[in-house]
């Protein structure tokens, strides 16, 4: 790897895999119109130390839960992909197996699959009584502190077999990224009265001066990881939990000991707060036994089998519903905006027990696309009629 960072061939690259899928946007469409020109007076900013980071959009969502979200321009995004290029593999070494989130070859689905092998194991094959912690950080990404995410940083890069000019470029890039606030720099886009439904720990606009991570940002991805690595060494190397799996900040911990997990409940909240300046969120902290379920990632997960969650089947139905109401006098666009719609539901409901649930939906929630929609045999898919397609 180049000692120098801040190269045309590697701005090129963090630009080719920033546009995959914001090719369309106006900021990318600017961007591309001058493209060389762009890259290059971006990478002078960068070896002069210049660069700084433009304005934000903000803007509301309220599915599936409110939040806020600061997208950063286009030209940024290439900059947030120029530095976890540079770290990401060096960062990946560093982590657990049982962290899923925002890495590659991981997910919401092997996560799940790997809980479920946990709880065969804790359970004896199905055979012993067994118990779970299901625990959750308060406004995570909006508590991050900026001084212990860049120590974090500075502890990851010093210990790199690198030149000193390459990690001083690292170090100063990811200080720039790091201790932006979005909040002094923005505009909102959208309709502004969803910013009413956030829960304030869940706004930056309510953190600290030197807290909170934009959501929007994909080098809040890696850094989130980095942050909460802290808390898997902890969990895995001082507590000695051999079942434990992670998305973001939802994780779960099985033991055959209820007691035991009550025990680490209390620990661990004690080192979010002291090492990482977090805590707990209690009003979702479950301690419980694994025959009543746990609810995780979109599934609700019994002890030899998997159900959808039932907030999920109720959001498609809603959707499905809207689009049925709006579907116009002839097949048209509509048609496949309600196909995407619902393959995206389906690919999430094959990974349950959900054969009868793909089947009803079909039947009694299509509506006239019944018509225009072929089902594959098992329901795990649609397609639109060569009619329509034609």
């Amino acid at each position: 790897m180049s000692k120098n960072i801040f190269t045309f061939e590697k701005l090129y690259q963090a630009y080719l895999e920033c546009r995959k899928n914001k090719r369309k946007t106006v900021n990318a469409l600017e961007f591309e119109w001058n493209l060389e020109r762009n890259l290059f007076k971006l990478q002078k900013e960068l070896e002069a130390k210049t660069y700084k980071l433009g304005r934000s959009i903000c803007f509301a969502i309220k599915d599936p839960s409110p939040r806020e979200i600061f997208a950063a321009t286009f030209r940024d995004r290439v900059v947030h992909h120029l530095l976890i290029n540079e770290i990401e593999n060096i960062g990946e070494r560093k982590l657990i197996f049982d962290t899923f989130s925002c890495r590659k070859n991981k997910g919401t689905h092997l996560a799940v699959g790997r809980l479920k092998s946990f709880i065969r194991k804790a359970t004896k094959n199905y055979t012993q009584r067994a118990f779970y912690a299901q625990l959750d950080i308060s406004g995570f990404f909006m508590s991050i502190d900026h001084n212990i995410l860049y120590s974090l940083f500075e502890k990851l890069i010093s210990k790199q077999n690198k030149p000193c000019q390459w990690k001083k470029d690292v170090l100063w890039l990811a200080r720039v990224i790091i201790f932006n606030k979005p909040t002094k720099n923005y505009t909102v886009k959208g309709d502004a009265s969803l910013f009413g439904l956030v829960p304030p720990r869940k706004s930056l606009f309510s953190s600290g001066p030197y807290q909170g991570l934009p959501i929007g940002n994909y080098s809040s991805q890696f850094s989130a990881n980095l942050y909460l690595n802290e808390l898997d060494q902890f969990i895995k190397r001082e507590l000695k939990c051999r079942y434990y799996v992670r998305y973001v900040d939802d994780f779960v911990l099985l033991n055959e000991d209820k007691s035991i997990l009550k025990d680490w409940e209390g620990k661990i909240n004690n080192f979010l707060k002291e090492r990482l300046n977090l805590k707990l969120n209690t009003d979702k902290t479950k301690i419980q036994s694994i025959d009543k379920g746990i609810d995780f990632l979109g599934y609700f997960i019994k002890r030899d089998y998997v159900l959808v969650r039932q907030r999920i089947i109720s959001r498609l139905k809603e959707k499905l519903h809207w689009l049925n109401e709006n579907r116009g006098l002839r097949p048209g666009p509509a048609d496949f905006k309600a196909l995407s719609v619902i393959n995206s539901y389906y690919g999430h409901f094959r990974h349950a027990c959900s054969f009868n649930l793909r089947k009803d939906i079909y039947e009694n929630h299509l509506g006239e696309r019944k018509k225009t929609f072929l089902p594959k045999t098992d329901y795990s898919s649609f397609q639109l009629a060569k009619t329509i397609e034609n």
